[in-house]
């Protein structure tokens, strides 16, 4: 994908499963597990990505977390 002078690319590293309601908090989970289901142990999956961007004279790598 490109944005502006720049080529984006998306880097997964995986997945991993915390707490639901950790995560979403006040929301009932009612709401949030329409989209997102839990598991037994009301764990959702996460994902882990940074986004690289590179131009003709620049690599970015944005890291969110």
């Amino acid at each position: 994908m490109n944005f502006g002078r720049y080529t984006v690319d998306l880097i997964n590293f995986g997945t991993f499963r915390l707490d639901g309601g950790a995560m979403f908090g006040s929301v009932p989970k009612n709401l949030w597990s329409r989209n997102l289901p839990a598991d037994d142990e009301n764990c959702i999956p996460l994902a882990t990505r940074c986004l690289l961007l590179r131009d003709k004279t620049r690599t970015i790598l944005v890291d969110v977390g």
